[in-house]
């Protein structure tokens, strides 16, 4: 290892490689620590997917941005990481039609191919979804649009840590951080079990740990792992479905292979937030949890009843309290810049913080969303609430 950095990134998730590659691209001196495997936590348990439909105008054009970056990397990068842009289709349950017109104008303005569909409408489209068993108020189709794909997490994770130790960066893994040093408000120094890194900057894209990391620098901030019933789960190869239909209830889609990646639509979004559960990492999946998604599934495609589920799994997400990122440096401590809070939002809005932290760092303009999510955004009865934040506090 290393005696010295310009920026230790603490996280080898898909922000922490994203940042490394970017970083290393400009020259700038990178050592990532990661104290698992890479894509360890979030990233190895999401769905990979990217989607246009989020709250408000800021996070649409992230999720924009993020999905039109992913969509270079295979060729930028040369490695497949089973890019695969589709289609997508949700449907609205009842008493949800207003809120989807307004999320279709929304996406229209900033050029996302989008179309509202009446239930005859989609049964004509996917004859295979039980529209009227759901039942559905209509629903809306993505069509051909970079900000509605999916890629295999780790597949993008180790191709964008193998470009950035091309470029120069190190990777560290199985390398947990112990202790951060600072002095006159300053990052000094990084500790880990592999010994101590000097360093002037600390990216901290720990997710789950986040919190934990930040206090190692003697700051606190509101992030917290927010259990999840379980992230997906996997059903043998099928033939190809045009749509996968996704709702309020239900997320999910159709790998290369044939095997469907479904999951419960029960995460922490702005408009559910704040959290209410006390956080944790338990990552055991529920037989509840198995049999809940399994009944929508099939209540929506009852074709769909007799097919095999190979594997699940279940995770957590790095939460705020308001349910959005905690993105660019902290007033309190020079060198200490922050990267995480995505909630279950990570992998999609990977590669636009990627950038923007890229551009803090080697002093380009910030960019005004960026803005929106910094650390002084919340009161300070969160930032210095004594132990973990979880709702209610």
């Amino acid at each position: 290892m290393r005696k010295s950095a310009e920026v230790v990134i603490i996280g080898g998730g898909i922000n922490g490689c994203t940042i490394a590659y970017n970083l290393s691209k400009e020259n700038v001196d990178v050592a990532l620590l990661e104290k698992g495997s890479l894509a360890n936590g979030a990233t190895g348990r999401c769905g990979g997917m990217i989607w246009s439909n989020q709250y408000g105008l800021e996070l649409t054009k992230v999720a924009i941005s993020s999905g039109e970056r992913f969509a270079e990397l295979e060729q930028e990068l040369d490695a497949d990481l089973e890019y695969e842009r589709a289609d997508a289709l949700t449907l609205a349950l009842p008493g949800e039609e207003e809120d989807f017109r307004k999320a279709i104008d929304l996406q229209k303005s900033l050029g996302v191919g989008v179309e509202w569909l009446e239930p005859y409408e989609i049964r004509k489209l996917a004859p295979y979804i039980d529209v009227d068993n759901i039942p559905v108020a209509g629903g809306y189709r993505v069509f051909d649009h970079p900000a509605n794909a999916s890629v295999n997490p780790f597949y993008a994770v180790e191709a964008l840590a193998t470009n950035a130790k091309r470029l120069g960066a190190e990777i560290h893994t199985y390398t947990e951080v112990i202790g951060i040093k600072v002095k006159n408000g300053k990052i000094e120094s990084v500790l880990t079990t592999q010994g101590e890194i000097k360093t002037y900057i600390v990216v901290n894209a720990a997710g789950g740990w986040s919190s934990d990391v930040a206090q190692m620098a003697g700051m606190k901030i509101p992030t917290m792992p927010y259990p999840h019933s379980a992230a997906a789960l996997v059903t043998e190869p099928l033939e190809p479905l045009p749509y996968f239909p996704e709702s309020s209830e239900i997320w999910g889609r159709q790998t290369k292979n044939g095997q469907i990646i479904a999951g419960r639509a029960d995460y922490i979004a702005p408009e559910t937030a704040p959290p209410t559960k006390e956080p944790g990492y338990n990552t055991e999946p529920s037989l509840d949890y198995i049999q809940h998604v399994s009944k929508i599934m099939q209540r929506y495609i009852p074709r769909l009843s007799n097919v095999n589920i190979l594997r699940h799994w279940g995770g957590f997400f790095d939460v705020t309290p308001d349910a959005l990122p905690i993105l660019g440096e902290v007033d309190e401590l020079e060198g200490l810049v922050l990267a995480c809070g995505c909630s279950a939002h990570g992998f999609c809005f990977s590669q636009a913080v990627g950038k923007f932290i890229t551009d803090l760092i080697v002093g380009r303009e910030k960019s005004k969303i960026m803005e929106r999510f910094n650390l002084r955004r919340f009161k300070r009865e969160y930032r210095e609430y004594p132990g973990r934040w979880f709702g209610g506090h």
